[in-house]
């Protein structure tokens, strides 16, 4: 119907500007900091002093999507007994797990997201612990991280993560 190829069209085109706001968190990042391509992490990993950080860039509209009770159905492993994580959680532990396996030693990965779009002045914290930072106030976020890797640190993971975002492990 002409009016579901209307819809489908506006969604998509949502959906392109969305992706178009996610690519420009990574493509100007502060000097020392890079974007690293960890192949089975769909999300941007970045590395500097202060840390290695997988970001999850959202609209300020989806920031509930993917804690535990965000009104999807439980998870089949979650058990009474463990904490359930989020899913930047997740994706941060396998980027730790990947990077940690490459290089021979432990990377810790830090989950962030980045909160795109204009309605918000400020976000609530996430019961998860997982820093949210608001775009505009991102650069400077990460100028103001506490210094976490040294040089020898950052080249050995730099060495490991090849330009085609291949892993090459010791």
């Amino acid at each position: 119907s002409v009016h579901g190829s209307t819809l489908d069209h506006r969604v998509g085109s949502i959906v392109d500007d969305l992706a178009a706001q996610a690519s420009f968190v990574t493509d100007v990042l502060p000097g020392g900091w890079r974007h690293l391509h960890v192949p089975g992490v769909d999300r941007p990993v970045i590395i500097g002093h202060g840390g290695v950080f997988v970001l999850d860039v959202r609209h300020a509209s989806t920031l509930g999507v993917g804690l535990p009770g965000d009104g999807l159905p439980p998870r089949p492993w979650n058990h009474e007994h463990r904490n359930q994580l989020s899913t930047p959680q997740i994706t941060a532990e396998l980027a730790s797990q990947l990077l940690s396996w490459a290089c021979g030693l432990e990377i810790r990965c830090t989950p962030v997201i980045v909160v795109i779009g204009d309605e918000l002045d400020a976000v609530a914290p996430r019961p998860d612990a997982v820093e949210v930072v608001l775009e505009h106030a991102f650069m400077r976020w990460l100028q103001h991280q506490p210094h976490e890797l040294d040089e020898d640190t950052i080249g050995l993971v730099l060495e490991h993560v090849d330009v085609n975002g291949d892993l090459i492990a010791i």
